[in-house]
C-alpha cells in the first residue's frame, strides 16, 4: 500500500455515483496541539454531514465534547444529526473493552461491534451517502505501550473499509513517539494508512520551498541525532568494560583482602603462641632457677655461689624480657627513631637467622613522624622474615634514604627469586606472592605511599616509598 502524504481534508464530495477509491479513504493525522486536531477533524466530519453524509467518532470524552462545540460554532445541528442516526460518538475506551480479549483486538468481535455502529450509520444516509469515521482506539492501545495490538487494530479498520463506503482517519499524539526506537512502529503504523498528515507545524508552511527546507532541517536533525545516540552507545559500552573491570578488581582485591585478614589472624595466633612458648621455655625456665636459687639462700644466706648464680638468672631474665619487648615495639624507635631500631633489629635478626644481613642508613635521617617510622620498621621486620623462609638467600642488603618528598626503604636478597607468573599476577592484581608482600602493600598503601616488587633469579628487590607530607 503506497503512503502519501497531503494536506488536510478539502471537504470535497466525490461527484454522486462516481466509483469508490478504497485505496486512499484511510488517513492517519499526527498531532501536537488538541486544538489542531479538532480543528482539522471539525472540518473532516463537517464536510460528510453537510454533504448528507454519516459520521461516527469514536474518541475520548474531552475531544467528543471539543468536537460538538467546534460543529455548533460552524452553525451545524449536531442534536439533529443524532436524532437523525448520521452523527454517533461513542466513547473510545468504552468501545474498546467491547473487543479486546486480553489486550489484544479479537477479529470477530470486532467486526460484530463496529460493524453493527456502521450498518446504523450507512441506514440513515441516502444511497449515494459516505460514511466519515474518527477513532482513537489505536492511541490509547499505543498509550499503554501495547504497539502490536495497535497496529492489529488499524488493520481490521482497513477489512471493514473494503466493504462500506467509509472515509476513516486514526489520530496519534506526536508526544507518544519520543523515544528512539519508536521509529520502527511509527513506520509500521504509517504503512496501514493511505495518506499521512503531519504534525500542523509542517502543514502551517504555504509555499513548497519552505517545506522543503522544513525536510531538509529535520534530516539534519535525525542525522545529529544517530550521531549522538552512537556516541551514546560507544560511552555507554566503555562505561560498561569499565565497571566490569572495576567490578573485577573489587573482587580480586576484596578476595585478596579476605586472604590477608585471615593470614594476619592466623599470624596473630602463631605470635601468640610463640611469645608464650618464649616466656614459658625461656624466661619461665630462668624464673624457676631464680625462685629454687631463692629458696637455698634462705637456708644458706652466707653462700657467694648461690648470690652469684642468682646475679646472672635475673640479667637473663631481663635480657629476655627485653628482647620480647623490642620485637613487639622497639623503644628505642620512640627515643632516637627508625635508623636506631632498625640497627638493633637488624644486628639481632642476622644472628638469629644465621644470615648476612647490611643496613646503610643516613646517620641524619632525623625523627619521622610515627606513623611512617612504625611502618617502616614493620616492613623491614616481614621483608626479612620473607626472605629467611622464602628465599634461600645468604645475603641480605638494607638501604634507608630520604629525598624532599620521600623516605625508600630498600632490602635486596641473593636468593632465587619469585616465579616470573606469580610476579606477574602480582603486579596485575596485588595477589598471588602471600599475605606477606601484600600485608606491606596495604600498609604503605594507607599512607599515600608506593611498594615496588622486582625478582629474577639473582634475587628480589622490595621497595617502598613513603611520601613524607
Amino acid at each position: 500500500m503506497g503512503i502519501a502524504v497531503v494536506p488536510p481534508h478539502d471537504g470535497t464530495p466525490p461527484e454522486p455515483g462516481a466509483r469508490w477509491d478504497h485505496t486512499a479513504k484511510h488517513s492517519v493525522q499526527f498531532y501536537g496541539e488538541d486544538s489542531s486536531l479538532l480543528d482539522e477533524l471539525s472540518r473532516f466530519v463537517g464536510t460528510e454531514l453537510v454533504a448528507g453524509g454519516a459520521a461516527i467518532v469514536i474518541a475520548t470524552q474531552t475531544h467528543r465534547d471539543g468536537l460538538a462545540q467546534r460543529l455548533q460554532s460552524r452553525g451545524f445541528d449536531t442534536e439533529r444529526a443524532v436524532e437523525q442516526g448520521r452523527y454517533i460518538a461513542l466513547d473510545a475506551a468504552e468501545t474498546l473493552t467491547k473487543f479486546l480479549r486480553e489486550e489484544w483486538p479479537d477479529a470477530d468481535l470486532f467486526t460484530q461491534v463496529i460493524g453493527g455502529v456502521l450498518e446504523q450509520a450507512a441506514a440513515s444516509g441516502g444511497k449515494n451517502s459516505r460514511i466519515a469515521a474518527f477513532g482513537e482506539m489505536v492511541a490509547l492501545l499505543w498509550a499503554k505501550g501495547n504497539a502490536e495490538a495497535a497496529i492489529r487494530l488499524e488493520q481490521l479498520w482497513n477489512n471493514l473499509a473494503r466493504t462500506y463506503p467509509l472515509f476513516l482517519r486514526c489520530a496519534y499524539p506526536m508526544s507518544g513517539f519520543s523515544r528512539e526506537d519508536h521509529g520502527d512502529s511509527l513506520l509500521q503504523i504509517c504503512a496501514e494508512h493511505s495518506h499521512v498528515i503531519p504534525v500542523e507545524s509542517y502543514m502551517a508552511l504555504l509555499s513548497e520551498e519552505e517545506r522543503l527546507r522544513s525536510v531538509t532541517h529535520l534530516q539534519q536533525k535525525a542525522q545529529a541525532l544517530e550521531t549522538e545516540m552512537a556516541e551514546r552507545r560507544r560511552v555507554e559500552e566503555e562505561l560498561r568494560r569499565t565497571k566490569a573491570d572495576l567490578e573485577s578488581q573489587v573482587e580480586q582485591r576484596t578476595s585478596a583482602l579476605r586472604q590477608l585478614s585471615a593470614r594476619l589472624l592466623s599470624l596473630q595466633d602463631s605470635e601468640r603462641r610463640r611469645i608464650a612458648r618464649e616466656l614459658h621455655d625461656s624466661l619461665g625456665q630462668y624464673l624457676v632457677g631464680l625462685k629454687l636459687n631463692a629458696h637455698m639462700l634462705r637456708q644458706a644466706p652466707e653462700r657467694e655461689d648461690l648470690w652469684s648464680e642468682a646475679d646472672k638468672l635475673m640479667e637473663q631474665c631481663i635480657s629476655e624480657v627485653r628482647t620480647l619487648s623490642y620485637l613487639l615495639h622497639p623503644p628505642t624507635m620512640d627515643a632516637a627513631g627508625f635508623t636506631s631500631a632498625a640497627r638493633w633489629y637488624v644486628e639481632g635478626y642476622g644472628q638469629r637467622s644465621g644470615l648476612n644481613v647490611t643496613l646503610d642508613a643516613p646517620a641524619d635521617l632525623g625523627r619521622l613522624p610515627d606513623a611512617i617510622e612504625l611502618a617502616l620498621f614493620r616492613v623491614l621486620q616481614e621483608a626479612l622474615t620473607n626472605v629467611h623462609r622464602h628465599s634461600g638467600a645468604s645475603a641480605t642488603d638494607v638501604l634507608v634514604w630520604q629525598d624532599a618528598e620521600h623516605v625508600v626503604l630498600e632490602v635486596k636478597d641473593n636468593g632465587h627469586g619469585i616465579p616470573a607468573e606469580l610476579l606477574s599476577h602480582f603486579h596485575s592484581t596485588g595477589a598471588g606472592t602471600g599475605v606477606g608482600i601484600a600485608g606491606i602493600r596495604e600498609r604503605v598503601r594507607e599512607l599515600g605511599g608506593k611498594l615496588t616488587l622486582e625478582s629474577n633469579s639473582s634475587g628480589t628487590l622490595v621497595r617502598v616509598a613513603i611520601p613524607l607530607i
